[in-house]
């Protein structure tokens, strides 16, 4: 086994389904002018792209790092760090998230491409957590709505590990301690 067995809460086959449905309705919302996608990074890239795909006309993707967490929790503060200077005026942008969680990060950005000149931005989020929000926001489109759990996969990840899992789990340090400790000693 490659990856701890953590929890699945989204299996891949149930994301690619849900991912289509929302690709038509951000066609059928958006039409006849194509958003602006851009891509929260590094966890919403999977989810851009798989929208990429599915939505009419080639879109291309760009792309935003705001960062707000260390580790698994959040900062409080949002930066800015990347994609800050991206053409948006005139335009109507799309924000792709992976998660929308405390809703600081989605809530700036927003802000941020509006006083850029964006017409609007809206957002597609995979996940989103309520139960966590200190920022209120709007999701134009949503994938699901989970439970306060640390979940990982399909992008998301803990300092780097796991984001290239398919399916949406749970994230548990037991499990994860427990899959290590049976690597170090296989290796033995």
């Amino acid at each position: 086994m490659k990856f701890p067995a953590f929890p699945v809460l989204f299996p891949n086959e149930l994301i690619l389904r849900r991912a289509q449905e929302l690709a038509r309705q951000i066609h059928v919302a958006t039409a006849p002018e194509p958003p602006m996608l851009v891509a929260v990074i590094e966890g919403a890239r999977p989810f851009a792209r798989l929208l990429q795909k599915l939505l009419p006309g080639s879109l291309p993707v760009h792309e935003v790092r705001a960062q707000s967490y260390a580790g698994t929790q959040s900062s409080g503060k949002v930066t800015i760090t990347t994609g800050a200077d991206l053409p948006v005026r005139g335009r109507h942008v799309l924000l792709v998230e992976d998660i929308v969680d405390t809703g600081r990060t989605i809530a700036a950005l927003q802000e941020h491409f509006l006083q850029k000149g964006a017409q609007s931005c809206r957002v597609a989020s995979l996940l989103s957590k309520p139960s966590r929000r200190v920022v209120p926001v709007t999701i134009d489109f949503l994938g699901f709505e989970i439970p306060d759990e640390f979940v990982l996969g399909f992008g998301m990840d803990l300092d780097g590990r796991y984001r290239e899992l398919p399916d949406v789990v749970v994230y548990d340090a037991a499990i994860e301690r427990a899959f290590l400790q049976r690597a170090a000693t296989a290796s033995q």
